[in-house]
C-alpha cells in the first residue's frame, strides 16, 4: 500500500518531525502505547520549539536536542488478514447515469482485485483498491459479483448484488400542442413522433383519438382522420416498467377542402351567337361557392355552387385565360380553362371570270372574287401557275404567268379564324415564243477526248427543239429542247462559230457561240519500275507509259553520261559509263496544251550480280555432280554461271578498296588494324553501337582517305565480299583485304526483324549470315563509303 507522509510548519502547536505508514494493522494496546508515547514526547519538542516531519517512515524528531527516532512503523505484510466490506450492497443503478464510486472498506496488503463475472458493461473496478466507478450502459436483473481481494499468499472474497435499471420515461413533447387536420386528406399525414429522454414501452391516451388517427407505442400519432370535430384535449402518457409522464395535445379535424377540379374540354372554342353545351366540371368533396378571377366572356355564367358554365357569347375574343376557383370554408382548388370565342367564317366566295385563259409572259387584269363576311386568308389546293398569286385577304389572282400549261381547276379558299369557303376555278396559260437564248461560258474551248462540261444557256420561255447552222465539232451534241451543248470532242479545231436557234410553235430566239477544240495535254507518265537500276558498260532501256500526245521530253536534271532522254516517247536508253548512286529525276513529256511529269531515281552499278565462283553441282543425296549434268543440277549457280566476276581495285594508296561493280568503297582493313598487310594493331572486338561509332568516327576532320561518309555496311552490301570460290576459311577476297578472318563475325547495320535486340552479321568462315546479340562486344567492324 502507498506510503501517506505528512509534514507541519513551525507555525503549527506540533513540534518534531514525524512519519506513519498508512494500512498498518497492529494490536490496540500496541497502537495506545505508541500513541501516548507519541503525544508525551510532542509535547515535549513543542516546548523546545522545533519542527515535526517524515522521514524514511518512521516517527523523528528535530529540535534543541537533535533528531530523536521515537519509533519504527511496519508496512502490511502479505501474512496479514485480509479485510474487504462493501456496507451498502445490494447496489440499484440506473442506466446511462455516472454512479458514485463505490469504496468498500478494507484492510491487510492487496494487491489485485478482480469481479466474477464481469462487471455490468460501463462499469470498471481498481485493480488495487476494489473501487468500483463508471456509468452503466445496459439494463440488467440483480445479479451476484464474487470480489476478490489477493495478494501472493492469500485471497479474499465477497459478494454484493448489482441491479442496473433503465430511466422511465421523461420530458414528452409534442412539437406543437395543438394540431389541426383535414378529414379524408390523402395521402395520411406523415407520423408526429414526439421527443422524449428515456425508454418509452407502451403509449396511452386519455380518450379514444379522432377516427382514422391512432398511438403508436413510442406516442407517435399517424393516419388520416375521417370525421370532423372541433378541438379536443388529449392526454398522452408515455410508461415503461420504472414509471411514466404525461403531456396534454389539442387536436382539430376540419373538413376536406374540394380536391381535383377539372375541365375536360378546355381548351373551348365557341361561336359568336350560338349557344354552348352547359359544361360541368368534375370535383372532388363539397362545393360551397365557384367564382373566375375575370369575368366569363359576355353572354356566358358560372353557377356559384357547381361551377357548370352556360350561355351564350355575344361578343368575340381571341383565346383567354379564366382560373376557376371551387371552394368550401376549408379551402379551395382551382383550374384553368381557355375560352375562344370566334366570329363567323365567310360564305359565298365567286370568281366571275372563271374559266379563265392568260398568255405566258403577259400580265394579267386582276381577277377578283365577291364574297360574304371577312377574310383573313386565301388559298389555292394547288399551286397557281408560275408567275400568278393570289392576294391573302381579298383572294385576288394577279401577276404574269411564265409557264404554259392546259386548262387546270384550282379551288380557293377563304378563310378566317372561324371558318372558310371555297370555289373551284379553271386557269390555262398558253405558250409564249422563247426569248433571250445566251451561253455564259462562249466563246468555249475544249480539249480533244475530254468530256466537256455540260453548257447549258439561259433562255426564256418552252423550247421545243434547238439547231445549229452548221454542224458541230465532232463529239458534240446539241440537246433538243434544252439546246445544252454535251459531248466529248475527238478531233482538234481552231475557233469557229456556230448560230443556235431555240424555237416553239409560237416563234424562236438565236445566239451565236464560239468553239475551240485544243490537243489534250499528255497524262499518267510513268516507269515501271520507278527505281532504274542499270549496268555501267551495259546497254539498257527504259520506256514509260503516257496518256495523250507527246511533243517533247526533257529532264531537270542531266541524266547520267552514256544515257538519253527520247523527245517524242520520253524513252531512256543509253549505255551507261560511269558508276552512280541512287538519284531521282524529274522528266516531263509536253505538248502544246500541257505537261505530265514523273520522278524516277537511276542507279548505275558496275555489274549484274556477281557469280557465286561455284563451278560444281550437287545432287539430292549430297553427292558432286561435277559436269552439272543431272536434272537436279538445273538451276544451280554451278550449272548457270550468271552474273559477273568480281573486280576489285586498291585505290587511295592502299587506304581503300573501290568494288567497281557496287561502286562501293571498303576500309582494307577493318578496325583495330592497319599498314598495309593489316598487321599493324590487334583487333577491335565491338558491339553493334561501338561498330557504329568507329565508322563515324571515321568521317572526322578531312575524313578517313579524304572521304567524310564512312558508315557501317548494310548486311547486303558486305555480303558482296564473300568469295564462295576459295575452298577455306575466310572466303572472302584475301589479296585486297590482307587481315580478314573466319574466326569471328563482322558486323552489319541491318536488325534481326524477329528479334531487334539482335543485329544480321557475316562469318567469312563459310560466307554465312547469322544473328548475334547488338550489346555483345565479340565482333569485327569493317567499314564503307557509298563511293565511287
Amino acid at each position: 500500500m502507498k506510503n501517506e507522509n505528512y509534514r507541519f510548519k513551525k507555525s503549527q502547536r506540533f513540534i518534531g518531525e514525524f512519519s506513519f505508514r498508512t494500512g498498518m494493522k497492529k494490536s490496540i494496546v500496541s497502537r495506545f502505547r505508541k500513541f501516548f508515547a507519541v503525544l508525551l514526547i510532542l509535547v515535549v519538542v513543542f516546548l523546545t520549539v522545533g519542527c515535526i516531519g517524515k522521514e524514511n517512515d518512521s516517527l523523528s524528531f528535530k529540535g534543541i536536542f537533535g533528531p530523536l527516532n521515537l519509533l519504527q512503523s511496519s508496512s502490511p505484510s502479505d501474512s496479514d488478514p485480509i479485510f474487504v466490506n462493501y456496507s451498502l450492497s445490494p447496489y440499484v443503478l440506473t442506466r446511462d447515469v455516472p454512479i458514485a464510486p463505490i469504496q468498500p472498506i478494507i484492510s491487510g496488503l492487496i494487491e489485485q482485485c478482480s469481479p466474477n463475472p464481469a462487471l455490468p458493461t460501463g462499469l470498471a473496478m481498481d485493480g488495487k483498491t476494489c473501487t468500483i466507478s463508471g456509468t452503466p450502459t445496459v439494463n440488467q436483473p440483480a445479479t451476484n459479483y464474487t470480489i476478490t481481494a489477493s495478494n501472493s499468499s492469500q485471497s479474499k472474497n465477497i459478494t454484493i448484488v448489482i441491479t442496473v435499471n433503465a430511466n422511465p420515461p421523461a420530458a414528452l413533447n409534442f412539437a406543437a400542442p395543438a394540431f389541426t387536420f383535414t378529414a379524408s386528406a390523402t395521402p395520411a399525414f406523415a407520423p408526429i413522433v414526439p421527443s422524449h429522454t428515456g425508454t418509452i414501452t407502451s403509449c396511452t391516451s386519455d380518450i379514444p383519438l379522432p377516427t382514422g388517427l391512432s398511438l403508436g407505442s413510442n406516442c407517435s400519432i399517424s393516419g388520416s382522420p375521417t370525421v370532423t370535430q372541433g378541438p379536443t384535449n388529449y392526454t398522452i402518457t408515455a410508461s415503461n416498467a420504472f414509471g411514466s409522464t404525461s403531456t396534454v395535445i389539442s387536436i382539430t379535424v376540419n373538413i376536406a377542402p374540394p380536391a381535383a377540379l377539372n375541365y375536360a374540354g378546355s381548351p373551348y372554342v365557341f361561336t359568336q351567337g350560338a349557344t354552348i353545351a352547359t359544361i360541368n366540371p368534375t370535383y372532388t368533396g363539397t362545393v360551397t361557392a365557384c367564382n373566375s378571377d375575370i369575368p366569363l366572356p359576355t353572354g356566358l355564367t358560372l353557377n356559384t355552387t357547381t361551377c357548370a358554365i352556360s350561355g351564350t357569347p355575344t361578343v368575340i375574343q381571341p383565346a383567354t385565360i379564366y382560373t376557376i376557383t371551387a371552394s368550401n370554408a376549408s379551402g379551395g382548388i382551382t383550374f384553368p380553362i381557355t375560352i375562344t370565342v370566334n366570329m363567323a367564317p365567310p360564305s359565298a366566295l365567286n370568281y366571275a371570270g372563271s374559266p379563265f385563259t392568260f398568255t405566258q409572259g403577259a400580265t394579267i387584269a386582276t381577277a377578283t372574287p365577291s364574297v360574304t363576311g371577312t377574310v383573313t386568308s386565301c388559298t389555292s389546293d394547288i399551286p397557281l401557275p408560275t408567275g400568278l398569286g393570289i392576294n391573302g385577304t381579298t383572294c385576288a389572282i394577279s401577276g404574269t404567268p411564265t409557264a404554259t400549261q392546259a386548262a387546270t381547276n384550282y379551288t380557293i379558299t377563304a378563310s378566317n379564324a372561324f371558318g372558310s369557303t371555297a370555289r373551284t376555278i379553271s386557269i390555262k396559260v398558253n405558250l409564249a415564243p422563247p426569248t433571250g437564248l445566251s451561253y455564259a461560258g462562249t466563246p468555249f474551248t475544249f480539249t480533244q477526248g475530254t468530256t466537256i462540261t455540260t453548257a447549258t444557256p439561259s433562255v426564256t420561255g418552252t423550247v421545243t427543239s434547238c439547231t445549229s447552222d452548221i454542224a458541230l465539232p465532232s463529239g458534240l451534241a446539241l440537246n433538243a429542247t434544252t439546246c445544252a451543248l454535251s459531248g466529248t470532242p475527238t478531233t482538234t479545231q481552231t475557233a469557229t462559230s456556230y448560230t443556235i436557234t431555240a424555237s416553239n410553235a409560237f416563234g424562236n430566239t438565236t445566239t451565236t457561240i464560239s468553239i475551240t477544240v485544243n490537243l489534250a495535254p499528255p497524262t499518267g507518265l510513268s516507269y515501271t519500275p520507278s527505281a532504274l537500276v542499270f549496268y555501267r558498260g551495259t546497254a539498257a532501256t527504259a520506256t514509260p507509259a503516257v496518256t495523250g500526245t507527246v511533243t517533247s521530253c526533257a529532264s531537270d536534271v542531266a541524266l547520267p553520261g552514256g544515257l538519253t532522254l527520247n523527245s517524242t516517247t520520253c524513252a531512256i536508253s543509253g549505255t551507261p559509263t560511269g558508276f552512280q548512286a541512287s538519284a531521282n529525276y524529274t522528266i516531263t513529256a509536253s505538248n502544246s496544251s500541257g505537261s505530265t511529269n514523273n520522278t524516277v531515281s537511276i542507279m548505275i552499278f558496275g555489274r549484274p550480280p556477281m557469280k557465286t565462283m561455284q563451278t560444281n553441282c550437287w545432287a539430292t543425296d549430297g553427292t558432286a555432280d561435277a559436269t552439272c549434268v543431272l536434272l537436279t543440277s538445273t538451276g544451280q549457280d554451278g550449272q548457270l554461271q550468271k552474273g559477273s566476276n568480281s573486280n576489285f581495285t586498291s585505290t587511295d594508296g592502299g587506304l581503300t578498296v573501290t568494288d567497281n561493280n557496287t561502286g562501293l568503297v571498303w576500309k582494307t582493313c577493318h578496325e583495330g588494324r592497319s599498314g598495309a598487310t593489316c598487321t599493324t594493331g590487334t583487333n577491335s572486338y565491338l558491339s553493334l553501337a561501338t561498330a557504329t561509332t568507329a565508322c563515324n568516327n571515321l568521317n572526322a576532320g578531312a575524313g578517313y582517305a579524304s572521304r567524310t561518309n564512312w558508315r557501317l555496311p548494310t548486311i547486303s552490301e558486305i555480303e558482296t565480299l564473300v568469295d564462295f570460290n576459295v575452298g577455306t576459311s575466310p572466303r572472302t577476297f584475301t589479296a585486297f583485304f590482307p587481315g580478314a578472318t573466319g574466326s569471328y563475325y563482322y558486323w552489319s547495320s541491318t536488325l534481326y526483324n524477329p528479334d531487334t535486340t539482335k543485329s544480321l552479321v557475316l562469318y567469312f568462315s563459310d560466307g554465312s549470315t547469322t544473328w548475334t546479340d547488338k550489346t555483345v562486344a565479340g565482333s569485327l567492324a569493317r567499314c564503307v563509303s557509298p563511293g565511287p
